[in-house]
C-alpha cells in the first residue's frame, strides 16, 4: 500500500475577530463590521479613525474579500503605507495587490492601463513641480507675452491659478478676480497661457498631478465600458480624509461606487475641513448621504487624546458653527486642568512668557517635544523666534522655513543693507535679479558699472546705466531707481519700519504679487516685519541683528541637538493630525485669529472656527490660549480683545490667567 499526503488547512476561529472584540470600542467596532452600502464615518479628533479604517480592511480580507477588488485611498503616501502595514500585521498576509495610495498614484496606475483612449501613450511622463513651471515659461514666450512694466506672473504664480481653477471647478476668469485681482488686465494672456499648457502636455504626451485626477475622471465620464469594468473589479472603495477631497476626487469615488455595488466607505471629520484654499469642497462630506441613497452613518465620538476639560472647551467652541453634522466628544481620560486664558501686552510679553513657561515645564519633566506652540499665519511665530534663540531653546518649524530666512524677508533686507552699505554686492544681486529680463549675466553687468562707481548708489539713480537694459527692463530699472531715491531719502530720519513699509509699499510689491503663490500671506509676514523693526532706531543695528539671528538659528543643529529635544513651532494648518502634551496656542486676538481675509469670503468665518477647533484638540494635557493686549509698538494705542472663538465659550469652560509682576 502506497501512502498518499494531502495539503489541507483546517480552518480556525479568525484571530482577527477576537481582535476586533479586545482592541476597538463599539462606535469603532461597528464601523469596521458594517456590511455593504454606502458608509460615512464622522470620525472626531483623537478617535482612533486610522485604526478603524485598518480593521475595516483587515476585516474585508479576513472574510475572504480578494485584496485587487479593495480600493483604499488616503492623501499621502505615508498614510497609505501605515495603513497597509498595519492591515498585514493583523492579517498576516500581503497586501501587494490591493489598491492602495494617493488619488494622484491610483490615478497614475488605471491612466496606464487605459490612457490610450484619451491619446496617450502607456508611457507617458509626469511632470513634477518644477517640470510644470519650465513648461509654463515656454509658454509665455510661445503665446507672445508682451512684457511691459506692469509685471506678468510667474511660472509658479501660474501653475497656482490653473491648478486652483481645475480643483474648484472655478473659470479662470473668475480665480483672477477673486483671487488675483492684480492681475485681470493680464486675463487674455493668462488664458492664452494656460490653453498652450494644455495643448503643449498633450501633444507631448506628459501631465502633471491634476492631469492624473482629470483623466481619471474623463475615463469615467466618457467611456462607460471603462466604468463599468471598474465597477465590477473594485468591489469596496475606502476613503480617509473625505473632509479634504475636491469635486474631481469625490466624483470619481462616487461614479465608481455607483457602477459597482455602492460599497464606499467615506471617513473623515468635517469639523476638521481646514483645507477650502487647496480646493477641497466642504460640501463633499457634508452633502454625501444626499448624493448617496441609503447612506449609513457612524460616529467615532470617543477622544482618547485630550482631558475632559479640554473637550468641554473645544465641544463648545465647535457648536457655534450651523453647517455640521452632530457629535459630542467624550473621554475615558482622567480629569485635569481647564484650558486657560492668558493677556499679555505685547507680542514680546507673550514670547517672552511662553518661553519661560515652556523652560518650567521643561524642567518638570515635559520634554520639549512634547510640547507646540501653534498659530494662524506663520508672521505671528516673528517675535518668538527671536526669543526663542536669545534663549537658547532649540525648536524646529513644521510650517515652513524660519521666518527671518524667508525669500520675501530677505528681499526687504537686501534694500536695507543697499541703503546702508551702497557697495554690499551680494544684496544688489538680490535686487538686480528682481527686474524683468535681468539674469545672473546681465545682473553680473549692471555691478561691473556700479563697483566702479565713487558710490553706487548715486550711479545706479542715473541714466547712464538703464541705457544698456532692454526695454521691459528699462522701464522697470526707471521705477526701480525712482524707488531707492525716495526710499533713501527716508532714510535719513525715518525709523526702521517706515522704511520697511515704504519698501514693500514700492515697486517690489509688484515683483512679490507676480513671483510668489501666497502674496497675501507674505504681504502679512512683512508687516510683522515692520512691527518687529519697530523696537530698533537704527536700521544699521536692525540689519545686523537680522543677520546673526540667521547665523544663530542654525547653531543648534550644528551641535547635534535631536529631533526629541526640540520644541515645535507649527501653523495650526501644518499641525493637523499631530498631538502633544501641551499646546500654545498664541496671538489668539480679533484681527489675527480669525485672519481678516478669510473672514471676507463665504463661509469663511466657520472654517476659520474650524481652524480653531483643529488647533485645540491637538493638546493632550495642558492649553495655553495666548493674546496680546497691543500690537508691538502699534501708534493706535487701541487694546485688542481676545479672539470671538475664546469669548463665545460658555466663560466655565476655561481659567483666565494673570502675570505676577
Amino acid at each position: 500500500m502506497t501512502t498518499r499526503k494531502f495539503a489541507f488547512v483546517r480552518t480556525r476561529p479568525s484571530r482577527l475577530r477576537e481582535r476586533l472584540e479586545r482592541e476597538l470600542n463599539d462606535e469603532q467596532r461597528a464601523a469596521a463590521l458594517a456590511g455593504e452600502g454606502p458608509k460615512l464615518v464622522i470620525a472626531g479628533a483623537g478617535s482612533g479613525k486610522t485604526r478603524t479604517l485598518t480593521y475595516r480592511v483587515a476585516h474585508l480580507l479576513d472574510t475572504g474579500e480578494s485584496a485587487d477588488r479593495i480600493v483604499l485611498a488616503t492623501f499621502t503616501n505615508k498614510s497609505a503605507r501605515e495603513m497597509l502595514r498595519r492591515v498585514e500585521a493583523l492579517t498576516g498576509g500581503t497586501t501587494r495587490d490591493l489598491w492602495g495610495g494617493t488619488f494622484h498614484a491610483l490615478g497614475n496606475r488605471l491612466l496606464r492601463e487605459h490612457g490610450a483612449l484619451l491619446g496617450y501613450r502607456p508611457g507617458f511622463s509626469i511632470l513634477d513641480v518644477e517640470d510644470q513651471e519650465d513648461l509654463l515659461r515656454v509658454c509665455v514666450t510661445a503665446v507672445g507675452v508682451k512684457l511691459a512694466e506692469r509685471r506678468f506672473p510667474s511660472p509658479a504664480v501660474l501653475r497656482g491659478m490653473i491648478s486652483f481653477a481645475f480643483n474648484t471647478a472655478m473659470p479662470l476668469g473668475q480665480v483672477l478676480s477673486v483671487r488675483h485681482p492684480h492681475f485681470v488686465e493680464w486675463q487674455g494672456e493668462i488664458e492664452g497661457v494656460a490653453a498652450a499648457y494644455a495643448e503643449r502636455k498633450r501633444l507631448n504626451h506628459v501631465m502633471d498631478y491634476d492631469d492624473l485626477l482629470a483623466n481619471w475622471l474623463r475615463l469615467l465620464r466618457d467611456h462607460p465600458p471603462v466604468l463599468a469594468l471598474l465597477g465590477r473589479r473594485f468591489r469596496h472603495l475606502l476613503v480617509d480624509e473625505y473632509q479634504d477631497t475636491n469635486l474631481v476626487q469625490a466624483e470619481i469615488v462616487e461614479r465608481l461606487a455607483a457602477a459597482g455595488n455602492g460599497n464606499l466607505v467615506a471617513v473623515g471629520d468635517d469639523c476638521q475641513s481646514i483645507y477650502a484654499f487647496r480646493g477641497a469642497n466642504y460640501d463633499n462630506m457634508r452633502c454625501f448621504p444626499e448624493r448617496n441613497p441609503g447612506t449609513e452613518i457612524f460616529r467615532l465620538e470617543t477622544n482618547y487624546r485630550s482631558t475632559p476639560q479640554i473637550l468641554d472647551f473645544t465641544n463648545d467652541s465647535i457648536r457655534h458653527n450651523r453647517r455640521r453634522f452632530e457629535k459630542q466628544l467624550r473621554t475615558p481620560n482622567p480629569s485635569g486642568e481647564k484650558p486657560v486664558l492668558i493677556p499679555l501686552l505685547d507680542p514680546y510679553e507673550e514670547a517672552a512668557f511662553t518661553c519661560e513657561r515652556i523652560l518650567q515645564l521643561r524642567d518638570e519633566g515635559t520634554r520639549l517635544a512634547d510640547m507646540a506652540v501653534l498659530y494662524r499665519a506663520h508672521a505671528h511665530a516673528a517675535v518668538l523666534e527671536t526669543e526663542l534663540v536669545r534663549r537658547d531653546i532649540p525648536y524646529e518649524i513644521r510650517s515652513g522655513i524660519r521666518f527671518f530666512e524667508r525669500a520675501h524677508v530677505k528681499d526687504v533686507v537686501a534694500h536695507l543693507k543697499v541703503l546702508g552699505n551702497s557697495r554690499d554686492e551680494t544684496a544688489w544681486r538680490r535686487l538686480l535679479l528682481m527686474l524683468p529680463r535681468v539674469g545672473n549675466v546681465r545682473a553680473a553687468q549692471i555691478w561691473e558699472m556700479l563697483e566702479g562707481a565713487e558710490d553706487p548708489l548715486d550711479a545706479a539713480l542715473a541714466e547712464e546705466v538703464g541705457r544698456h537694459l532692454p526695454p521691459p527692463a528699462f522701464a522697470a530699472w526707471t521705477r526701480f531707481g525712482a524707488d531707492l531715491e525716495r526710499i533713501r531719502g527716508l532714510a535719513e530720519s525715518a525709523p526702521p519700519d517706515v522704511l520697511i513699509e515704504a519698501i514693500v509699499g514700492s515697486g517690489y510689491r509688484d515683483y512679490l504679487l507676480a513671483t510668489y503663490e501666497d502674496p497675501q500671506s507674505r504681504l502679512e509676514d512683512l508687516e510683522q516685519l515692520a512691527l518687529f523693526a519697530g523696537r530698533y532706531e537704527s536700521t544699521e543695528r536692525l540689519v545686523s541683528d537680522l543677520v546673526l539671528m540667521g547665523e544663530l538659528y542654525g547653531q543648534d543643529v550644528e551641535r547635534g541637538a535631536e529631533p526629541e529635544e526640540r520644541l515645535v513651532l507649527s501653523s495650526v494648518h501644518q499641525a493637523k493630525g499631530l498631538e502633544w502634551d501641551v499646546v500654545f496656542l498664541i496671538r489668539l486676538s480679533e484681527g489675527a485669529f480669525p485672519s481678516p481675509r478669510a473672514l471676507g469670503e463665504e463661509e469663511g468665518e466657520e472654517e476659520e472656527r474650524r481652524i480653531f477647533y483643529v488647533a485645540t484638540t491637538r493638546a493632550r494635557r495642558e492649553l495655553y490660549l495666548l493674546y496680546p493686549l497691543m500690537e508691538a509698538h502699534a501708534r493706535s494705542g487701541l487694546l485688542i480683545k481676545p479672539s470671538r472663538f475664546v469669548l463665545e465659550v460658555q466663560p466655565e469652560l476655561y481659567d483666565r490667567g494673570e502675570i505676577d509682576a
